[in-house]
């Protein structure tokens, strides 16, 4: 049998699934036949497709010693390689393709998402808009540039090409979800809605994602109770939320209690878990016992805040008590028929222990030079945990918030309260390694005046506190704070300040620094 017959077996082999068969017929060229690229070619495509990059890379540099201008291998390299997250390798081996075919297609492409995958966005757009000139027939290729123009902050842009993709694939679900993000950002709420009820109803089964998007954008119009029961879909999307199982024990979903003990369980961030966390007291007057999980982080500050008979605090992590229900926290709220409109003007919930207050009401005085210590006390920070999928929009780089500093700090003292964030100010009093627990973060907090921060868990307890605090917002923030407001009434105490455009921050430092001034 000659290396082309069985080249054609171990293709029909492939094509009909049966991949061992395919493998020996491969193996048996090359045994015979070692100089022959195809088999290792087919090798390596196999590897990858069985997500075994390191074997499909090995098969890749058997053939690539024996033909170096074969332009699929070094393509094939290049995807290995970005599977492995060799991400610089892997650049130069699609450039390597690029070099040898101009018109490849593919290696623009994948170089394109490669580059959206680790958010080097201002480099994915050339590629990417490369290879839909190539091939202006691809709707994968004009979806992955939609996504990069809305990490950029173009939305007119990226809903552009969102269309082109349509047009070539109507029923591109995931494509219709990014167009009716990239309106929602945009802030043409109606169009967004629209947008993504079309993907509902296209794929009602498999749309969590996009049931995820319009709950955000309903509440961050201050449609409260509507957004709080599309967000109940965030269950079937555990990229974002992971769901919890407790097996045997039933979800709570507002029936009457009668005695039973219930678990309440923290879900998502510190913040999350500070803002919903009010709603104890609520399920508190029902007929029950209740045990609320919080995180490590919060249990000190939780369990001096909260003083009712049938509430017990426990960490995360610890074995809780028997219970017959539980319930994740922001649940609560859609269960108990919160409503934006109808949210009472809260009073502050949370307390620090009171030694720890008066510790480091002296503490903060000691920290500050003589000279400082009549000057209004201010705290800031000027990003959250790089973890957040969101991130990048609602953080701050140093350079970016310096200059508000810069202008008030002959009139203000401030202090940083970055965990491991240290301020390029001398003049700024960093209390950042401080800050083990809520609870010491909350007494600091007790003895300042005024607190200013991007959207952290710091301004959810600086406004569970009842302590004034600015909160500085992306154009588009997370769905709790409603588009336009310059209160909340998640927080009487909160002031907000809004970028004027996506992504910069110029506007909102110096509508803070014109409003300082008026202090």
């Amino acid at each position: 049998m000659t290396a082309q017959e069985l080249f054609e077996i171990g293709m029909a082999y492939e094509r009909m699934g049966k991949m061992d068969h395919a493998l020996r017929s491969y193996s048996s060229i090359i045994a015979q036949w070692p100089h022959e690229i195809a088999p290792y070619h087919r090798l390596s495509v196999i590897a990858l497709e069985q997500r075994d990059p390191s074997l499909a890379l090995v098969w890749i540099e058997k053939a690539l010693a024996i033909d170096n201008d074969v332009v699929g291998l070094w393509n094939n390299r290049a995807l290995a390689l970005a599977e492995l997250a060799r991400f610089d390798e892997a650049h130069s081996s699609f450039e390597r393709a690029i070099e040898l075919n101009k018109n490849n297609w593919e290696a623009y492409y994948n170089l394109g998402r490669m580059l959206l995958v680790q958010k080097r966005y201002a480099e994915a757009e050339a590629p990417l808009r490369q290879a839909a000139e190539i091939d202006p027939n691809s709707a994968d290729t004009f979806n992955n540039l939609g996504l990069v123009l809305h990490q950029l902050y173009r939305y007119e842009e990226a809903c552009d090409a969102f269309d082109r993709a349509i047009a070539l694939k109507p029923d591109y679900i995931e494509t219709i979800s990014n167009k009716g993000a990239s309106l929602y950002f945009s802030h043409r709420f109606p169009e967004a809605e629209d947008t993504f009820n079309k993907a509902i109803a296209i794929a009602p089964d498999s749309t969590a994602g996009v049931r995820y998007n319009l709950a955000c954008l309903k509440m961050c119009q201050g449609r409260l109770k509507e957004g709080l029961e599309e967000y109940e879909w965030r269950w079937k999307t555990p990229e974002w939320v992971p769901p919890r199982k407790y097996f045997g024990r039933p979800l709570w979903r507002g029936n009457t209690l009668r005695g039973e003990t219930i678990l309440v369980w923290h879900e998502q961030g510190l913040g999350d878990t500070i803002q919903f966390v009010r709603y104890i007291h609520d399920l508190a007057k029902q007929d029950c016992e209740i045990v609320v999980e919080v995180q490590p982080q919060l249990y000190r500050l939780l369990t001096a805040s909260f003083s009712l008979p049938n509430v017990k605090f426990i960490r995360a992590g610890a074995t809780p008590p028997t219970f017959d229900l539980h319930v994740p926290m922001i649940s609560l709220a859609r269960i108990l028929g919160i409503t934006y409109e109808s949210m009472p003007a809260i009073k502050p919930y949370v307390r620090p222990r009171g030694r720890e207050i008066e510790d480091w009401r002296g503490k903060l005085k000691t920290l500050t030079l003589p000279e400082n210590r009549r000057k209004k006390r201010i705290g800031i920070a000027w990003y959250g945990n790089p973890s957040h999928p969101g991130d990048r929009n609602r953080s701050m780089f140093w350079e970016a918030f310096s200059p508000l500093i810069t202008e008030n700090k002959d009139r203000f003292q401030f202090f940083s309260l970055q965990p491991g964030g240290k301020p390029e100010d001398p003049d700024i009093i960093d209390l950042g390694d401080s800050l083990t627990d809520f609870a010491i973060t909350a007494a600091i907090v007790t003895n300042l005046d005024l607190v200013i921060s991007v959207d952290t868990s710091l301004v959810h307890l600086a406004g569970a506190l009842g302590k004034r605090v600015w909160t500085l917002l992306f154009y588009t923030p997370d769905w709790r704070w409603v588009i336009g407001d310059e209160r909340t009434k998640w927080y009487p105490s909160m002031s907000l300040f809004w970028q004027k455009k996506p992504g910069e921050w110029y506007d909102v430092i110096q509508e803070v620094t014109e409003t300082l001034a008026l202090e």
